[in-house]
Parts: structure tokens; sequence; C-alpha cells
């Protein structure tokens, strides 16, 4: 259980059926997670705060605006926290619509908890880590601008997974000098992988 995220970061549940409000409510705070419950799309979206980590349990049809309208308005927003739907077993085609416009995942009621609760942990730390790299464009600037030539030409070869020794035989030098460039890049730029470095570059640009 990761206490730092469940400190910050807020689990939203958008559900028109009272009784599915209450049980997941419960499931979830018996985990430590912070919720908050509304009973609409509309109400939902007056209220939402995308700067806020966590992420959204949506289901695909309710009353007044479905789960599929409430997730296109979010993209508009450009709201960046990820989207759990949940459906019917008839509303499945539904939920492929919604992964095509950018749903993170959907699940089928009545609902798996295990599954629920494994789901969330791994989309709020990933929201979180994905937040703390978005830093501001000033300081992105002058983190790449410290790269030396060697260094990107190193990082832009990393982008297109490409292995050290790869990376040292097209650029003509030897392993050792490749990882040390590399980490030093890495250590400018506070990343520490190369999924990490794609999103930072993404942000940046």
């Amino acid at each position: 259980m990761n206490t730092k995220i469940r400190d910050i970061a807020v689990i939203r549940v958008v559900d028109d059926d009272e009784d599915v409000q209450k049980a997941i409510r419960f499931l979830l705070e018996n985990e430590d997670w912070k919720v908050q419950v509304y009973s609409s799309g509309e109400q939902f979206l007056i209220d939402e705060a995308s700067s806020v980590p966590g992420c959204i349990i949506l289901d695909i049809q309710m009353e007044g605006m479905s789960g599929l309208e409430v997730q296109r308005e979010l993209v508009v927003r450009g709201s960046s926290v990820p989207v759990i739907f949940l459906t019917a077993h008839g509303d499945v085609p539904m939920a492929v619509e919604a992964m095509k416009s950018g749903a993170c995942d959907f699940l089928q009621k009545p609902l798996d908890p295990e599954k629920l609760l494994d789901l969330i942990e791994i989309l709020v730390a990933r929201d979180v880590s994905e937040r703390e790299l978005k830093i501001p464009y000033p300081e992105a600037k002058r983190r790449f601008d410290s790269l030396t030539n060697r260094e990107k030409q190193i990082l832009s070869l990393a982008l297109k997974e490409l292995s050290n020794r790869e990376i040292a035989e097209a650029l003509d030098l030897s392993k050792r000098t490749v990882e040390t460039h590399r980490q030093t890049a890495y250590r400018k730029l506070g990343v520490s992988n190369v999924k990490e470095l794609a999103l930072a570059v993404e942000n940046f640009m």
C-alpha cells in the first residue's frame, strides 16, 4: 500500500446507481483511498478538478449524460486523469468504443473487488508518476539545453529503443562511454529510464 499516493490522490466514482456507489465507496475507503461520489455526469463535470491525481470510475450508461459523453468532454478539457468504465454485459461494444477514445480500461458488473483494486493501484500510480514528470516549460527548456550534443545523440537513439551496445556501434564509441553519457543525461533531465525519457520529451514538445 502506497500511503504517499493515497495522501494526494482522489478516486472519483460516477454512477447513478446508489447501491453501486455505496459498495465501491466502502471498498475503496477500507483501502484508505479518498473517494468522491457523483450521481450524474453533469454533477461530476461541474466539480471535476483534473489537476488532482487519481482516477475516474465511470458508469457507461446513466440517466442524462452517458459515460461516453462525459469522457468526450474530459478529452475536450485536456484531462489526463485515467478512466475506468463500468459496463453491463450488453455494453461491451460501447466500452470498446470508449477504449478507442482514450479510456484506460473497463470492468463488467458485477465487479470483481480485487480486480478493481489492482487496476486502481496501477492507474493512480501511473497518473502520479506522469504528473511528476510534467515540469514547467522554462525549467524543461533549461534541462534540455543543459544536454551536450553527444548526450542528445545518445538519447535520440535510446528513444528508438537501441541498446547501449547498438548506440555505441552507431556512434563509434565504447559501450562504457555510452552508458556514462546516458546516465549523465538522465540525471540532468530527472528521469531514470526510456519510458520516463519519452514522457519528458513529449511534455517538453
